[in-house]
């Protein structure tokens, strides 16, 4: 009797507050998330190896190309300029190197390249699907690199569960029905990642590591100059290896690898930008002619770091020489890093919320948005709107989750040694948090650096699996019908 009283006032506590946190927390997206870690961790558990990679490359690439098919998003901005031109390049015409863009930003020519050759292939008709068809392949292959890489350092099903989280991720989901460069530079740079790091399936000498991984890398700074930061990261992970090295062989190693690396890579993207100026495509080659706007942009405060027309106005308008308008843009940097150090924190804080807290969802959708339009969903016509704001909140649980994640896992770092390959993603995001604080931000930026927050979460995600191993549902259900039974010191 006195059992059953227990087991039912336990019963209504556990319904009551539940009832209560429903109330409280619940939304579409909420549920949405949590439906889909629960399979996640289901599927996780139960597939072998060979079975999970095929699970997440046809997974993976599945969603986004049932995307695709589903949402077609025009061309527009600077992806408009950049497919245009390739068009022109695909005719054997090279005039569009003379524009101003592309005198100024002479780095997206390798771009236009790639857009052309597969124009050339596909035909203008069928080369914007075949590109968001690329676009998806690219993504699933930064999918399933996120696994393979994470499981260098961490235990297999964390790092299955890091990159599953990754699948669904809303951001890239979306973000592959644009033409932009980011998808394929990142692939590359996380490809050349897991050449160097990689040591389960990998059987290469470390200097023959460092070779592809500099060629690798080479490719994703042609396709887009992300792959500096990663240069510079790589920077500090051969010098701390260095500083580990027991013996001056060792040190000599160290040394040569880094070495092999960064003169692959300079030696590439060198021998690529001649070609493309000596064969006429661009006379500039893959110069960045207006090194100083990214930063005078980024430090305007009324615009809170972000891309605005008053500034581009001020320096394009008028017909400025070369120097005329690199005078004015130091000048306004000068300016604008001497406002009120108060002003000039919030501006700070302001450019962490736009570049890695806000979403970049409307660069695939604002058609929709804008035409306020209808979508039939389970049988009942949902204003499309309603979809957004799902996504949205959807698409922060995945990111903030990540973040807690790593933060959980950098918090137990300072009790373990940490592994010196994380050291590669942790310098990525530490380098890139401080270079965003300066330049010009807009949340789809963050795309190159959300796989190695998903790498890092593996971390988290190992402590969660440390701590609930060999734990069931069943033992939590023991526990609440008898409690007495698993009171310290009654077992």
């Amino acid at each position: 009797m006195i059992k059953a009283i227990k087991w039912t006032l336990t019963c209504m506590l556990i319904i009551f507050l539940g009832a209560i946190c429903f109330l409280m927390v619940f939304r579409m997206a909420t549920a949405i998330f949590i439906v889909y870690t629960a399979l996640a961790l289901i599927l996780v558990k139960r597939i072998g190896n060979r079975g999970f990679i095929i699970f997440i490359i046809l997974g993976t690439f599945l969603i986004r190309l049932i995307y695709i098919c589903t949402v077609n998003t025009p061309l527009d901005s600077d992806f408009e300029l950049l497919y245009e031109a390739a068009v022109l390049f695909s005719q054997g015409d090279y005039s569009f190197g003379q524009q101003v863009y592309f005198q100024e930003w002479a780095y997206q020519t390798g771009f236009v390249i790639y857009q052309g050759l597969v124009i050339k292939i596909f035909g203008q008709a069928g080369s914007i699907l075949a590109l968001k068809i690329l676009n998806c392949i690219w993504n699933t292959g930064i999918t399933l690199l996120i696994y393979l890489i994470a499981r260098n350092f961490f235990g297999e099903k964390p790092s299955r569960l890091a990159s599953v989280l990754y699948s669904g991720f809303v951001f890239p989901v979306t973000f592959v029905s644009v033409l932009s460069n980011q998808h394929i530079s990142t692939f590359f740079i996380m490809l050349a990642l897991y050449f160097l790091l990689d040591k389960r399936v990998i059987r290469l000498r470390s200097l023959f590591r460092s070779l592809i991984a500099g060629f690798l890398l080479a490719l994703g700074y042609i396709m887009r100059p992300d792959a500096l930061i990663v240069m510079a990261s790589l920077a500090v992970y051969f010098f701390v290896l260095l500083l580990r090295a027991e013996n001056m062989r060792q040190k000599l190693e160290k040394a040569m690898q880094f070495l092999a690396v960064s003169l692959t890579f300079l030696a590439l993207t060198r021998l690529a930008s001649y070609a493309i100026r000596e064969s006429g495509i661009n006379g500039q080659g893959l110069k960045n002619n207006n090194f100083y706007w990214k930063f005078m942009v980024g430090l305007n405060y009324d615009s809170g770091g972000r891309y605005n027309e008053q500034d581009y106005q001020l320096v394009y308008g008028g017909n400025k020489s070369i120097e005329e308008k690199k005078e004015l843009e130091k000048a306004l940097i000068r300016e604008r890093l001497g406002i009120n150090p108060l002003k000039l924190a919030n501006l700070f804080l302001q450019k962490i919320q736009n570049m890695w807290c806000e979403n970049a969802l409307d660069w695939s959708y604002k058609h929709l948005l804008e035409s306020d339009r209808t979508v039939n969903l389970l049988f009942s016509h949902v204003r499309f709107s309603d979809v957004d704001a799902v996504l949205k909140d959807l698409n922060e649980l995945f990111i903030y989750a990540s973040m807690i994640l790593s933060l959980l896992g950098t918090l137990a770092w300072r009790k373990a040694r940490m592994h010196d390959g994380l050291l590669i993603p942790v310098a990525i995001l530490a380098a890139s948090f401080v270079l965003y604080l300066f330049i010009e931000v807009q949340p789809r930026y963050a795309y190159m650096q959300q796989p190695f927050l998903f790498i890092l979460s593996g971390s988290g995600l190992e402590i969660i699996y440390r701590a609930f191993n060999g734990f069931s549902l069943g033992q939590v259900w023991a526990r609440l019908r008898d409690p007495m039974k698993y009171r310290p010191g009654q077992q």
